[in-house]
């Protein structure tokens, strides 16, 4: 009995003794644990004041295309830190008026003046509509566009460069046109109308990135009478060299004075008149086929019943 009695004692000392140091180590554990999270929240305290107060600047509700105008009502307001703010930002909706996107731009982006561009706007500028055999399958409004002339036996030449379409129409784009640009592209459609029973074409090449890119530097040269009328016109205000352009304008005519022209004239019509096709045909189809996406979008959203939810419209 009295063995038992002493088993039973050392057994309720050695299990106080050990819960108690155990008690004693997950305290101290708690205590350093405690100590690091107070330290990480003074350090993230002091980084938020550093930043400061949130501000409002303004961002997009659905993805940008380059080119495209910006209007208010895709803009929506996003908070950023004070410190990360500077006078690029767009902070009123104002400073989005006449600004076109520079690069294609995700929702939630701050947007800043660097991701805008504008189009420079002269008195001389009118509303143009541009024919041309083909363009670039897919072009839409806003899009960017060199417009070229390409003879017969292959010398191309860029007329205009880098104008923004303002419209796509069936045969021709809308575009504004300042007066040295609208004597160039007179010029042009005299070269063309006179060689494209011979296989010459006017045609749109679009700008995968204009806010990025370059514009092209205009190659073409107008013929002596279109030249000498452009030095004359008081709404021209930068003249063109125009002995510049005369010399240019012989390696254009020279390209035209071929001996087997004759011969070949008609192979290369008939060749330039069926890519034309091709290429008109293909972008038909593609028209029809986004045409088509969008009745059936259309159809889908008729098709589902309509679910009311209560809530504030914003």
């Amino acid at each position: 009995m009295r063995n038992w009695i002493k088993y039973l004692i050392v057994t309720v000392i050695v299990a106080f003794i050990t819960n108690g140091g155990q008690f004693y180590l997950w305290n101290g554990h708690i205590d350093t644990i405690k100590v690091n999270y107070e330290n990480e929240i003074k350090v993230l305290s002091s980084t938020i004041e550093n930043m400061g107060p949130l501000v409002d600047v303004y961002s997009i509700r659905t993805e940008s295309a380059p080119g495209k105008k910006v209007h208010q009502e895709e803009l929506k307001i996003v908070q950023s830190p004070a410190s990360l703010i500077n006078d690029s930002y767009i902070q009123e909706p104002s400073e989005i008026k006449d600004k076109y996107y520079k690069i294609s731009i995700k929702p939630g982006t701050p947007l800043t003046a660097d991701l805008l561009m504008t189009e420079p706007l002269d008195d001389s500028i009118r509303e143009v509509d541009l024919v041309a055999d083909t363009w670039t399958i897919g072009l839409e409004d806003g899009d960017y566009v060199d417009y070229e002339i390409t003879y017969p036996f292959g010398e191309k030449y860029i007329v205009l460069s880098h104008i923004r379409v303002e419209a796509v129409n069936d045969k021709t784009i809308k575009a504004h046109l300042n007066s040295v640009e609208r004597h160039l592209y007179n010029g042009a459609l005299v070269d063309y109308f006179i060689q494209r029973k011979n296989g010459a074409t006017v045609n749109l090449v679009k700008y995968p990135q204009p806010g990025i890119q370059q514009p092209a530097e205009v190659s073409y040269s107008i013929p002596d009478n279109i030249a000498a009328v452009i030095t004359e016109d008081p709404n021209v205000i930068n003249k063109i060299n125009t002995a510049l352009n005369a010399k240019k304008r012989e390696i254009i005519e020279s390209g035209l004075d071929i001996s087997e022209f004759d011969s070949t004239a008609s192979a290369i019509a008939s060749g330039r008149k069926e890519v034309s096709s091709d290429i008109n045909g293909a972008s038909s189809k593609y028209l029809r086929a986004i045409e088509d996406e969008l009745k059936k979008t259309e159809e889908e959203v008729n098709e589902t019943p309509l679910q009311i939810e209560e809530g504030v419209v914003e």
